[in-house]
């Protein structure tokens, strides 16, 4: 008797699984792959640094919703003292990005970033620029080296709170700070991101300087 109610418990147990996993399958369910970060050409007149990430969205629900905003906590060193939170300055287009050597301008920045939606089984990869939020108050970032540790957070229609989507850590080395220095931009790649699809998605935009696509930085 006992192995018999042992049987319906299991069996009602996986019913209940495989329909709550029918229903998120029927709601809005983004995510977000990335993990690279470049450090755009500084200029001259720069004294703080801004981040441009290559982000892939993803749905895998049967309904589609709204990514509303995005957040990237930056922290120096394991120093949970010194995080600095950023928020999107803008969307950033990579075909004019490389045609302007790299550098931000007028052109290839579309000011302000905004929600965007992403319907049913879709997705879309997009560039982006984070910069310190609540300037002028808050101080800027400025590189140095050692490691940063990357928190990415996502609110989206089908939540009340935003969600740490992507964590990863990168490792600055007093190159990249003389690359940078010498007004070049710098490229951070996670190379733990190996999933062709996301790849080859990012890899159509051809961000990644094309002599140099294995290394870590580059003019």
């Amino acid at each position: 008797m006992e192995l018999v109610s042992l049987g319906i418990s299991l069996l009602a147990l996986a019913v209940a699984a495989l329909a709550a996993l029918k229903i998120r399958k029927l709601e809005f369910c983004p995510e977000v792959l990335g993990g690279d970060v470049i450090l755009p050409r500084a200029g001259r007149a720069a004294g703080t640094a801004r981040l441009l990430l290559p982000l892939h969205f993803s749905n895998a629900g049967h309904a589609g919703g709204i990514v509303e905003w995005v957040a990237l906590r930056v922290t120096f060193d394991a120093d949970a003292e010194r995080s600095i939170l950023l928020s999107p300055a803008a969307e950033v287009d990579m075909q004019r990005f490389i045609q302007a050597r790299r550098r931000l301008t007028d052109d290839n920045c579309i000011e302000p970033f905004s929600g965007f939606a992403l319907d049913a089984r879709r997705s879309i990869s997009k560039f982006i620029l984070f910069d310190v939020a609540e300037r002028p108050r808050a101080a800027g970032l400025r590189v140095q080296p050692g490691r940063y540790r990357f928190e990415l957070f996502v609110k989206a229609s089908n939540a009340r709170q935003p969600k740490l989507e992507r964590s990863f850590e990168h490792v600055l080395e007093q190159k990249h700070l003389e690359d940078y220095r010498d007004d070049l931009a710098v490229y951070l790649i996670d190379y733990q991101i190996t999933l062709p699809g996301v790849r080859r998605a990012l890899a159509e935009s051809e961000w990644l300087p094309r002599a140099s696509a294995a290394q870590s930085s580059a003019s």
